[in-house]
């Protein structure tokens, strides 16, 4: 009887175990992403902007290398209503060419408005052999504006091709009230066209979208309230940005000077916001972010934040 006892204490330990170590390997699943895991989650702006053009497939694919947790961009919209990865909704004259090569003249970029040509033209201008001055490390490489489902296809394609582990992405809705009806479409309209791309790729558990237009983030979460929001502030004064909403977004972006002290960044913690500061670049900063424990940073050299975590 001593013996069948002791088995039996025996079998129930070994229950009592693997219960333990199926429920910690679900804490730490692959659906729990950075910065639930306490893993300083990086985000690679506009993909690898110091080393790459930005918003540009080569940049994408450089940062997801790196081992980027998520890749950040911005979408506009063409005349013909497709999703453009561009920062801007014309022709930025720092660093865009013409399809002839030529330079733009910076008193001329809103004569390329994006929200009035059709994709097949804006696709024809050169994103990345004039090199942006503002960063000396990065490479000049002929390329172009691609759509957002381009970029999907490709990250998704060269990720599964190449065995890596999967990405995120923080799409920002590049929205300004002013622009209305001029350079993009209305918030409702460009909030279901971007979702459109989003579902038809099958993403949505991966996607964060991101706004500093509280009128976009209020449609969705009103239209996609399963969807992670992220709001983009570059003022002061927390309760002063949050009055501006109806609701409590998942993720509180500021630009990362905003971010004085640990009680700055206590009292955006409290409010169950994630908190992921924009855009850290030099060693000095990364490191005051780091101390202050934010839950990830966008950076335009995702190797710099990489190698110190």
């Amino acid at each position: 009887m001593k013996v069948i006892r002791l088995l039996l204490c025996s079998i129930l330990i070994a229950s009592f175990s693997c219960k333990n170590n199926a429920e910690n390997n679900q804490d730490h699943s692959p659906e729990k992403d950075n910065p639930a895991t306490g893993k300083v989650q990086v985000q690679g702006h506009r993909g690898d902007r110091g080393n790459l053009p930005e918003n540009s497939i080569p940049a994408f694919l450089s940062a997801v290398e790196k081992g980027a947790d998520v890749l950040e961009l911005d979408v506009v919209v063409s005349q013909d209503k497709k999703i453009v990865v561009s920062h801007e909704p014309v022709m930025l004259a720092l660093y865009m060419l013409t399809p002839d090569g030529d330079s733009i003249a910076k008193e001329n970029e809103k004569d390329y408005n994006l929200y009035k040509m059709d994709y097949d033209s804006i696709r024809k201008f050169d994103s990345g052999s004039r090199k942006n001055r503002l960063f000396p490390d990065q490479k000049s490489q002929k390329t172009y504006k691609p759509l957002l489902s381009e970029v999907i296809d490709t990250v998704e394609n060269y990720i599964q091709v190449n065995d890596l582990d999967e990405v995120k992405y923080n799409i920002e809705i590049k929205s300004s009230e002013r622009n209305y009806g001029i350079f993009q479409p209305e918030p409702d309209e460009f909030v279901d066209l971007v979702m459109n791309i989003v579902v038809e790729k099958g993403i949505k558990d991966k996607v964060n979208l991101q706004s500093f237009d509280v009128h976009i983030l209020q449609i969705l979460n009103e239209k996609y309230p399963d969807t992670e929001v992220a709001y983009l502030v570059s003022k002061e004064g927390i309760d002063k940005n949050l009055e501006k909403l109806e609701f409590v977004p998942d993720i509180y972006s500021p630009n990362y000077k905003l971010l004085k002290s640990k009680e700055v960044v206590d009292s955006i913690k409290e409010r169950n916001m994630v908190l992921i500061p924009w855009t850290v670049n030099e060693e000095e900063d990364i490191n005051r972010m780091l101390e202050l424990e934010v839950d990830g940073i966008i950076t335009d050299y995702p190797e710099r934040v990489l190698n110190k975590i």
